[in-house]
């Protein structure tokens, strides 16, 4: 989203994402077939160990600063917002959107930092173009900036979890016909709905797998040979996803997406894609992300769950300069 570089592709594009716990170091190449993932490494932070001394070490470990670099906010250090397209030339479109903002957020203007992708265009005809627009605090912005710059690395672009997603979404074999993700931390998540490598709708969510593994016992696993008994907490999380989709099939007017796919999580949330499947009626499947890469060596769940974000951030190739 927020490009440092301005426009470019390159073949190789590194990702380092630091999280709550540790930092992840993604390297993909682009050729004929799929991506290869040439690295996919996850450090905890040490107790006692600076975070600035692990992101040094790890781009000395990985030449990074030889890589465009990408890396991914966190959420809640931003807001998506979706207003309508202003009529003015191209050049002067940010300045116009960040009039437009300005009462939409918090935080005085001036220490916002900005960038609009288009919005698809809504079932109703009557309806303006809308765009949506990442709006950010600068202070936010420059931690990340300052962060991987200190720590040699050549940062081109900084993302969002939601264009993160869809960067992957876009290499599933339902992204013709649409498809929704959920993507879960441990106190938060994510759901989006993609289709033909475009971002619809996102919405954030104040569930994460440990508050799903509440309801999860050993005494009573939740699977198919068993009939759907009430659990209102994974309910919670079904009734967030109807709404999502009840949103975008009556506001885009487009038909129902291919399924829904969950998203490795560092936990496993058990039963859960067997919940969703009964609840919603519609094909629910896990993520496993081999299936649109190329990798040297099996990546298990955690390690897919850990790296999901710098592996989204590095399957981004388009850019656009602010």
């Amino acid at each position: 989203m927020f490009s440092l570089l301005g426009k470019n592709k390159k073949k190789t594009v590194a990702a380092v994402v630091p999280g709550e716990a540790g930092v992840a170091v993604v390297s993909v190449h682009f050729g004929d077939e799929k991506p290869q993932l040439k690295i996919c490494d996850f450090s905890p932070w040490e107790d006692g160990v600076a975070h600035e001394k692990l992101l040094l070490q790890k781009s000395k470990e990985f030449s990074l600063s030889k890589y465009d670099c990408t890396t991914v906010m966190g959420l809640g250090e931003y807001s998506v917002l979706s207003v309508d397209a202003p009529d003015v030339p191209p050049n002067e479109l940010r300045a116009a959107v960040r009039w437009q903002v300005k009462d939409l957020i918090d935080f005085h203007i001036d220490d916002a930092v900005i960038d609009v992708f288009d919005a698809p265009t809504s079932g109703a005809s009557s309806q303006q173009n809308k765009l949506y627009v990442v709006v950010s605090r600068l202070s936010a912005v420059r931690k990340h900036v300052d962060q991987l710059q200190e720590a040699n690395a050549n940062l081109a672009t900084i993302d969002i979890p939601e264009m993160v997603l869809r960067n992957i979404i876009a290499r599933l074999p339902e992204n013709e016909a649409g498809v929704a993700m959920i993507y879960l931390t441990r106190d938060r998540g994510l759901i989006v709905v993609a289709r033909q490598s475009t971002l619809y709708f996102a919405r954030t969510l104040d569930i994460g797998y440990q508050y799903l593994n509440q309801s999860v016992t050993n005494d009573s696993a939740l699977g198919l040979e068993n009939e759907i008994e009430g659990n209102a907490t994974f309910d919670n999380l079904v009734l967030e996803v109807q709404r999502s989709l009840d949103y975008y099939d009556r506001y885009f007017s487009q038909p129902p997406v291919a399924g829904l796919v969950i998203a490795p999580t560092e936990v496993p949330v058990e039963g859960l894609d067997e919940y969703l499947n009964q609840a919603l009626g519609m094909s629910v499947r896990h993520l496993d992300l081999s299936e649109i890469l190329e990798c040297k060596a099996p990546l298990s769940a955690a390690q897919q769950a850990l790296c999901l974000p710098a592996i989204g951030a590095a399957l981004r190739q388009e850019q656009v300069a602010l």
